[in-house]
């Protein structure tokens, strides 16, 4: 019962208007469109069906972002404070692409092109641009250098992925299947943020705190460092969240929420310890989503790839398949590495022995749709993977267990696979 007063508590709220009045009020930049549709990504439908304008508000002030493009939306702010990015349509008809103009009003410069759609970028603190490319039947994530380049995918398994943010510690956060999922801006070292699946989760960004804020069926939870599970005790407005929060300063938010009974979307100025709502943006017959705030921020930390791109493959290394989150049989002896065909159909690449620690060394192909399944000592499925992920060339990648979390450190020891052997198995097709 307690649990329930206190829940009514966090409830309680002030609405306000005129935030733009108070002294130190944020600078900011949103997307306003007639149209907001969060979730049509997913199915690879466009989010502004009646396009978008990115408006940037300054106390009193306000201009359009891009006022000679057709559409804008996706702002992304450098950490400088003094660049923006965007997605953008030169013309209705045009795909979306990835623009950068300045804070201040200066010109406008296309970054992507294509005959595809490329939407929510980020900076990256290399100076490189991550991005969400959309494609027939799927989204991938790219990046490419800011001064120009060849983009480099980073992601090589089936399903749909959106970027979100950038993590402090330089990984790219993104969106897939109702997860919160990282990867290194080189496209190693892909998981999922947290284990603990089950509510669909979207719209994540990380505070300064470290904390990533994200939504959860209209409210906001939390995932934190110490934690390896989701936290639901963030103080919830009373409004449905509608999309990414920006942090204005610490425990003050510009959060999207959905106005009653209109359904539309306005921004707020959340403060979380006096339980304050700001109108910031409630306009007639409109959204106003995503908002970015315009200020300089430290740069997260620089990822050094090792990739050797000429390698065809990736090395993995399981550590013990029975530190799971559920138990395993104790007779697990065969792991078996699947991918996929030419018609997305899955193919057994090979099957190598687990040792009796629970250990083995597989080594597997670079960038191409992987799936892990483990077998007990009569044949049977002991555990599948129902999901894909990848590994890129030369990546060497260590396991701590069969799903284990993030809260699982390795035991002290060398696992019995590298006593018996220091090269990996080969599963890279079955030989006909």
């Amino acid at each position: 019962m307690l649990k329930g007063v206190l829940l009514v508590a966090v409830l309680v709220f002030s609405i306000s208007a005129g935030a733009s009045e108070i002294p130190g009020a944020p600078v900011y930049v949103f997307t306003s469109a007639p149209r907001y549709d969060p979730a049509a990504w997913t199915e690879g439908r466009d989010r502004f069906p009646s396009g978008a304008s990115l408006v940037l508000v300054a106390g009193r002030a306000r201009r359009a972002l891009a006022p000679d493009l057709a559409a804008s939306a996706d702002a992304a702010v450098s950490f400088d404070g003094m660049r923006i990015l965007f997605a953008a349509k030169r013309t209705p008809s045009n795909h979306w692409a990835i623009f950068e103009t300045t804070v201040t009003p200066g010109p406008v410069r296309q970054i992507t092109s294509g005959d595809f759609d490329c939407i929510r970028p980020l900076y990256l603190p290399d100076g490189g641009v991550a991005y969400t490319r959309v494609s027939a039947g799927a989204s991938d994530v790219e990046v490419v250098p800011l001064d120009g380049g060849q983009p480099a995918r980073l992601t090589f398994a089936p399903g749909r992925y959106l970027t979100s943010d950038v993590l402090r510690d330089g990984r790219i956060l993104f969106e897939t299947a109702g997860e919160i999922f990282t990867v290194y801006p080189d496209g190693t070292g892909v998981e999922s943020l947290r284990c603990d699946h089950g509510p669909i989760r979207s719209a994540a960004r990380q505070l300064s705190s470290g904390d990533v804020i994200f939504s959860v069926a209209g409210r906001l939870a939390r995932f934190t460092s110490a934690r390896a599970e989701q936290l639901d005790d963030v103080p919830q407005p009373d409004l449905q969240a509608a999309g990414p929060v920006a942090e204005f300063s610490a425990g003050t938010w510009i959060v999207p929420l959905k106005r009653k009974p209109a359904g539309t979307v306005g921004l707020f100025l959340w403060t979380l310890s006096s339980r304050q709502v700001l109108e910031l943006e409630a306009p007639a017959g409109s959204n106003a989503v995503e908002p970015a705030v315009i200020a300089a921020r430290p740069a997260p930390r620089q990822f050094p790839s090792a990739l050797v791109p000429t390698r065809a493959t990736g090395n993995l290394l399981c550590l013990n398949v029975h530190t799971a989150k559920t138990p395993l049989p104790t007779d697990v002896s065969t792991v078996r590495v699947y991918s996929q065909d030419s018609a997305s159909q899955a193919v057994l690449l090979g099957q190598a022995p687990v040792e009796r620690d629970g250990s083995f060394y597989v080594e597997v192909p670079a960038d191409r749709p992987l799936r892990i399944e483990l077998l007990d000592a009569s044949g049977s499925t002991a555990r599948a993977e129902h999901g894909w992920f990848w590994m890129r060339p030369s990546e060497q990648r260590v396991c701590v267990g069969c799903h284990a979390g993030p809260q699982r450190a390795p035991e002290n020891k060398v696992p019995e696979i590298l006593l018996r052997t220091t090269k990996p198995e080969k599963l890279l097709g079955l030989k006909p």
